[in-house]
């Protein structure tokens, strides 16, 4: 170790598998041309165990297409390695030669949820500042937006997992309503080993086949599951009475759009037999430690919002959140999408969640940055709607990608190639060549 703490040639690395939001805890020591690796014993969401993405991460130094330099497309259309002092005059003259022209909102910047959180931060940062453009947001916004919004709605505030992991292994009782851990998350099912499982899932997975009960709802008819559930919870006297007059608001109006699904509806629209539904609320209902948690099943839908909402009344009505042992929390999919949207790369939002619509927010975040709140852009346009108006009249003419691949990632992908191809500018920071960089 040096005298500035940070370690010396052929030093142990404590660091992180950045692939999911899990972050296992990793040791890395020099082998050489790369590393070798182990699990950290000490940490406490893996406790020792990787899987597969994590023993194969440190492959990412020594694979062959690593960038090393810039790469900027010659006048033949080829890509050809530059300095960086070359490669950075050019990318600034031509971002100056786009706001001369179009103004501010004439470049775009589109971030990424594999970003650390002082990145995705100086990301934001750099393009409201620096730039003065609206025009940002990220790829997280296709996967937990639905939830972020279900949350800010319920909470007033969004906070995926609001406990640790480790909280999972003292459960009685896990409800998990579209995610499948045991192949995404294979960590996190050391975790789901003392609880019983409620699985919910189109698919036989092989979280579903370590489930105490599986619900398996016809694909797109999550919403009327939950709102079915919720119903057994009113109509079977399961609700927590006392909790929701002290602790909530409104659970007469969620009633009235449970109301309509009776069990024997839910099962005619799902499928769910109403015994396994009934199961499945006294379970969760009845257990001393219970959790409720939502993946991307329940949100990548087009009622993705109200889907989620419905879960977390679910979770209100039984009196899991905000008590020891008990809550609902939403599994997060990239390696920091709940920091990424955090820390100022939504399109309607600063850094720590503050609405860039608030004007005590915006002078707030103004003062510490040292500007005027009235030079802070408003809202731009979210991450769809930001790509598909690159290179359209209005839109952005030149985008900078950091972290992200949306010619694949893209809802309506080749679309979305056609937008980037018209675009005067695009350039892309990753650390390898992508189907994004092609262009």
């Amino acid at each position: 170790m040096s005298a500035d703490g940070t370690p010396g040639p052929g030093a142990e690395v404590a660091t992180h598998c950045a692939y999911c939001a899990l972050q296992c805890g990793t040791l890395l020591r020099p082998s050489g041309p790369g590393v070798e690796l182990e699990p950290s014993p000490d940490f406490p969401v893996n406790r020792g165990g990787l899987c597969q993405k994590g023993w194969t991460a440190p492959a990412l130094l020594t694979t062959p297409d690593r960038l090393r330099s810039p790469l900027v497309r010659g006048p033949g259309g080829e890509l050809a390695p530059v300095g960086w002092d070359e490669a950075l005059d050019l990318v600034v003259a031509r971002l100056d030669r786009v706001r001369e022209t179009y103004g501010p909102d004439g470049v775009g910047v589109f971030g990424g949820g594999g970003l650390t959180n002082e990145k995705a931060y100086a990301l934001g940062k750099f393009a409201r500042v620096a730039l003065g453009t609206s025009q940002i947001d990220y790829n997280g916004r296709f996967c937990m937006s639905s939830a972020a919004a279900a949350g800010n709605a319920a909470f007033g505030l969004d906070r995926g997992l609001p406990f640790p992991v480790t909280d999972l292994g003292d459960a009685d009782v896990v409800l998990l309503a579209g995610a499948n851990p045991a192949e995404t998350m294979p960590p996190l099912m050391r975790h789901l080993v003392h609880p019983r499982l409620i699985v919910i899932d189109p698919r036989r997975t092989r979280t579903a086949e370590q489930a105490a009960l599986h619900l398996q709802p016809a694909p797109g008819t999550d919403l009327a599951l939950a709102l079915g559930l919720l119903h057994l919870a009113v109509t079977e006297n399961l609700l927590d009475k006392e909790y929701l007059d002290t602790r909530t608001t409104g659970i007469d109006a969620a009633w009235q759009y449970a109301l309509p699904w009776w069990p024997e509806r839910v099962e005619q629209v799902t499928g769910v037999p109403v015994e396994d539904q009934r199961t499945a609320v006294r379970m969760l209902a009845e257990a001393g430690r219970r959790y409720l948690l939502t993946g991307r099943g329940v949100e990548q839908h087009s009622k993705g919002t109200d889907t989620t909402a419905a879960f977390i009344n679910l979770a209100l009505a039984l009196g899991l959140p905000g008590r020891t042992g008990s809550g609902y929390g939403c599994l997060t999919g990239q390696g920091n999408g709940q920091g990424g949207r955090e820390h100022g790369q939504k399109a309607d939002q600063l850094p720590g969640y503050r609405m860039i619509t608030d004007p005590a927010a915006r002078a707030h975040v103004a003062r510490v940055w040292g500007v005027d709140p009235a030079s802070l852009p408003g809202p731009g346009r979210s991450a769809y709607e930001l790509l598909d108006a690159l290179g359209t009249p209005g839109g952005p003419r030149a985008l900078l990608v950091f972290g992200s691949n949306p010619v694949v990632s893209a809802p309506n992908a080749a679309h979305i190639a056609r937008r980037l191809a018209a675009l005067d500018l695009l350039v892309v920071a990753d650390l390898v060549p992508s189907e994004t960089t092609e262009l």
